[in-house]
């Protein structure tokens, strides 16, 4: 009994609450979580589509992909692939 009572930092004697948490963040210095709307969820297609077209392309333009795929072609798959990135940049500037 004597324990507890050397361990108590004071908050029953000034009739505070003790809180648990230790290093909580002040609610006035988080940030607010951003909005998902629909051009949130628009963006993350294209960025995934971005991300498979270009895997593909540097695949085709490396030649891994077979002897009848021409270098040109994996070139033509990743200028596609940076046109769909450009529409996700411009629907991030948008706002």
């Amino acid at each position: 009994m004597d324990e507890a009572k050397q361990n108590n930092t004071g908050a029953e004697e000034t009739g505070q609450e003790q809180d648990n948490r230790i290093a909580v963040r002040p609610e006035r210095h988080t940030k607010p979580k951003p909005v998902r709307d629909v051009v949130f969820h628009i963006r993350q297609v294209l960025n995934v589509l971005f991300m498979l077209t270009a895997l593909v392309g540097a695949l085709m333009y490396c030649g891994v992909m077979g002897e009848g795929v021409v270098t040109r072609q994996g070139i033509i798959v990743i200028v596609i692939a940076v046109s769909i990135k450009m529409a996700e940049c411009m629907l991030r500037f948008k706002k």
